[in-house]
Order: C-alpha cells, then structure tokens, then sequence
C-alpha cells in the first residue's frame, strides 16, 4: 500500500512539475528578449465586429481588455484587434507573429492621423508569395521609431485563439531555428517508429502494431496540423480546416483499437468495449453538425468527449498492471501524453488557458510515447524468440511422447488427469505444449514464476511468456480465474467417471 501510495504521489508531482514549466517552455523567444534586457512594451484590445472598415472616433471606446488565455474560444468570428506599440529599446525591425493554425486572414492597417492605412495581409489564405513574412503561422514586420498603433482584422474559422507574441527579427531567426530542430528531431524519430511497427505486422500479422503505427501517424498529422507545418501545402484550399476533424476521429478510433487490443480489453470487459465505439459515432454526428452549421461549440464538446476516452482506457492500464505484463509499457508510456492531451485539447478550443501551436510539451510527451513503446517493441521480440525456441525444444519433445502419451487421453482412469489438456477438451482450453502443461501443475501447487523457473530451469521470461500463453489459450485473465477452471477437471471426473477429451 505504501508503495503504491509513494507511485501515486510521485507521478502526480511529476505531471505538476511539467505543468508549471509550460509557460517556460512555450515562451522561449520572450525569454530571450528579457535575457538580452530587450523590453518591447505593447497593449493588446479586442473589438468583436464584423466589418470591412472602422470609425475609430465611434469605435475607439468600446475596445476591450484580452482575456488572459489570449484566448475567445468557441466564439469565432471576426475580430479588430488594436495593437499599441509604446516607445522602447528595439522599436525597429521587430516581428510580430501569432502561433496558433486556425487564423484564415489578418488585415494589418496602420493608424495614421487618426485613419486606417491599409499596409498588408497575411494568413492560412493568402498566397505565399504575398505573406509579409515566409513563416508558417501568420506573421508580419513592425517598423516604428515612436508610439504606433495598428489595427488587425481577424477571421478566425474555427477557435478564436490569438497568443500574439513581438520580438526582434535576429531572435525570430533564432526562434524558428531552435524549433525546426526540434522538429526534424522528432518527426525523423517517429517515422522511424512508424514504419518499424509496419515491418513487424507484415512479418507477424499481430494488429497491435498496425494499430499502433496508425495511431501514431494520426498523432504527427495532428501535430503537423497544431505547429502549422501542413500551413503551407493547404495555402488557400479550404480542406484544411476540414482535415483536422478527420484526423481527430480516426485517431480516436485507432487508439481505441490499438488499446483494446493491448490491454485485452475485449475478453475482459466485452460490453465496455462496445461502449468504447460510441464515442467515435457521437464524434462523427457532432462534426457533421459543426460542417453544416459552422458552430465550432459541435467540434469542442466533439473533442471533450474524445480526450475522455483516453484517461479512461489510461485507468485501466493501471488497473491490470499486475495480471497483463505488458501494461506497465502503456501505463509507463502514456504518462505524460494522456495528460498533456487533455490539457491542449480542451485548452485550444475552450480559451480555457493559454496555449499555442508550439505544442513543444506534447512532443516531449509522444517522445516518451514512442520510447518506451520501441522498448516494448523489442521486449516483445525477445519474447517470441525464447518462445520459438522453447517450442522448438517442446515440439521435439511431444513427438517422442506422443505414442506413450495418446493412449493415457482416451482411458477413462488417467494416470495424470491434465494430460487431457494435450488435446481438444470440454473445458475450451486450447491444446497445451507439454512446457506449458508443467508450468500449469507448477501454478496448480502454488509456486510463483521464481520458483517456477527454477524447477524447470528456464529463465523467469520463458515463464512470464508461458503463463501469457496458457491464459490466452484458457481464456483468462489470472491465476484465480486459471485454478477455478481446472478444478473442473477432477469434479468432472470424480461424478461422470468419463474423460474430458472431447470424444471425435
């Protein structure tokens, strides 16, 4: 218990402590202004009005304070944004730039004697050639010796997200460098990853890696979609607010898969699995609705439902750490990413703090994702090598039983009662090895894998693998589940005085 409790307390601490080191690492280019003592002062006011054109002596008041998530969430639309540049150090050859995706168009307008002088446009929907900056999220230059103001008519489509962040053009180059770094590093790792588990299911049929790799593809589109890397290619082509919807639901649907799977949900907990699909309907029904109506509250409350599911199947992991060996991979694994899923998810279409495309945290996340899930990758390997080898030796050895052993299965008196799990039964146990058939009277008299391994001289991994083997084929889940189902044996035969073998 308290060991648990000393596991429980440290991942909580760990979660919080990343958490409060969110801002540090989403801020980096602020940070280096303020570490080379350059201080760019300036205020940010909204105005939600759909209009071409402004009367600032009628509009000048109603400008209001931006929330402190930088965020109006759902209530997209258009917007004016007055931007005040005050006096400071660095006033000329400065970048302004907004990292968030969903922006399909900024009018930049400058307020000259009290007048809107158009300067130029930048977004999702101009053309490359024509953007004032070439960097993927919207971006534009400010160029000022004293006090300026601009005006920004924004359209957002889809969440009103504007983290507008200024800085000198020098750090904007370094800025980006850093990030494209960054993001080579981690997209080179995942594709890597990626066509790994592709290797693996062609070689040995099993859907958890196909699963897993399409899991993971949904997720880099997704962060390619969110660090505005895919900006460019859909330049202008209206499908791109379209294709992060798609994305989000079949990854919803290959993670779902890919954890059942893992986790052996469906043996377990047959009805929960059916429930587990109901979210991807709902999802579906609800981004129709967003498609037909533009009312981004569908594709919000779409994706709160979505980000559900994943601490969910996360408890469950947790839940069967100790009967499926290979949960501590996706305990362990989706430590970070679970949580961090949530948090943006529901952040980004919400307003309900600040965050922003960078997404830096969430790929140090899937980093442990995709590092612990290649460990589980060549664990597993390992496991079915010593298997086939086991196996091997096992196979040999049945061949030069089998004429001692088919006779002892077909008297009604055996000699050894689970030498009736050599072959098909009435118990629906699958055909046993006689590697297994010793590990299971092993387990019947109580012994641990230790002292299991030491009996048969094999290592505690061939015993694991065996064990795993032996539930798959009996259809349980524990060492409980496993003696209550052989206690049949010696009922069955005690009253019926007949064999179990199935009778051909």
């Amino acid at each position: 218990m308290n060991s648990n409790h000393r596991k429980l307390t440290f991942i909580i601490a760990l979660i919080s402590l990343l958490f409060f080191q969110k801002n540090y690492a989403n801020d980096d280019a602020v940070l280096a202004l303020k570490k080379n003592n350059l201080q760019i002062d300036f205020s940010l006011l909204y105005y939600k009005i759909n209009t071409n054109t402004l009367d600032l002596n009628i509009v000048s008041k109603k400008f209001k304070k931006m929330p402190t998530s930088n965020s109006f969430g759902v209530l997209n639309g258009t917007y004016w944004f007055k931007l005040t540049l005050n006096n400071t150090q660095e006033s000329k050859n400065l970048i302004a730039f907004i990292p968030t995706h969903n922006i399909e168009k900024i009018d930049i307008y400058k307020n000259i004697n009290n007048e809107l002088n158009f300067i130029s446009s930048t977004g999702n929907t101009v053309n490359r050639e024509q953007i004032p900056v070439d960097y993927k999220f919207p971006a534009f230059k400010i160029n000022s010796e004293n006090e300026s103001i601009f005006y920004l008519k924004v359209k957002f489509p889809k969440e009103a997200n504007f983290p507008l962040k200024i800085t000198t053009e020098r750090e904007f180059v370094s800025y980006t460098s850093k990030k494209l770094v960054i993001n080579s590093i981690y997209y080179g790792t995942a594709i890597i990853i990626i066509l790994i588990n592709l290797l693996f299911f062609l070689k040995f049929k099993n859907k958890s890696y196909l699963y897993y790799l399409l899991f993971l593809t949904s997720l880099i589109i997704n962060f390619l979609l969110y660090d505005g890397s895919l900006i460019h290619v859909f330049r202008g082509n209206p499908f791109y607010y379209k294709l992060e919807l798609f994305v989000h639901l079949f990854g919803e649907i290959w993670f779902i898969l890919f954890s059942i799977k893992f986790l052996n949900i469906k043996d377990k907990h047959p009805y929960f699995t059916k429930l587990l699909f109901l979210s991807p309907i709902i999802i579906a029904f609800l981004y129709t609705l967003y498609l037909a109506t533009n009312s981004y509250i569908y594709v919000a409350i779409g994706d709160a439902i979505g980000v559900s599911i994943l601490p969910v199947l996360w408890l469950f992991g947790i839940y069967y750490l100790k009967q499926i060996p290979s949960a501590k991979f996706y305990v362990f694994g989706y430590l970070l990413l679970i949580p961090f899923a949530v948090y943006f998810i529901l952040g980004f279409p919400f307003g309900l703090w600040n965050v922003n495309g960078e997404m830096l945290i969430m790929k140090i996340a899937s980093w442990l994702d995709i590092i612990v899930f290649t460990y589980a990758i060549s664990y597993r390997m390992k496991m079915k090598i010593v298997g086939r080898e086991e196996n091997s030796i096992e196979n040999t050895e049945h061949t030069q039983m089998k004429p001692i052993l088919m006779p002892l299965v077909h008297k009604t008196e055996l000699v050894n009662p689970f030498y009736t799990l050599l072959k098909e039964n009435i118990l629906d146990i699958e055909p046993l090895t006689l590697r297994e058939l010793d590990i299971l009277e092993s387990i019947c008299e109580g012994l641990n894998n230790v002292e299991i391994g030491n009996k048969l001289f094999i290592s505690i991994n061939t015993v694991k693998y065996h064990i795993r083997n032996i539930y798959n084929k009996a259809g349980v889940n524990s060492r409980a589940d496993l003696k209550e189902k052989l206690s049949l044996i010696n009922s069955y035969k005690n009253t019926n005085n007949q064999p179990l073998t199935r009778q051909g």
